[in-house]
């Protein structure tokens, strides 16, 4: 990835509150490595928002829920296509 993209995508992380452990990935030089890094985080983080789930209410669940199955939906069509 070129360095100026993966430093935009840091400081947009960085600005909306990102996890430190996804600041740290994006720091990565090696892409192997970050597309690693960040696949793991992410299925972590989806195991996380499942597993806080039935604790929401309200609004909250419902846009957790709208993450979750935009997640999955993406992650599907990815892996059709490859």
């Amino acid at each position: 990835m070129d360095p100026g993209v993966r430093q935009e995508l840091y400081l947009s992380l960085l600005l909306l509150g990102g996890d430190p452990m996804l600041l740290a990935a994006m720091e990565t030089v090696d892409d192997k490595e970050l597309l690693a890094d960040l696949r793991n985080w992410n299925e972590a983080k989806l195991a996380e928002l499942k597993e806080w789930l039935p604790t929401m209410d309200g609004e909250q669940r419902e846009a957790v829920q709208r993450r979750i199955e935009q997640y999955e939906s993406h992650r599907s069509t990815l892996k059709k296509a490859a």
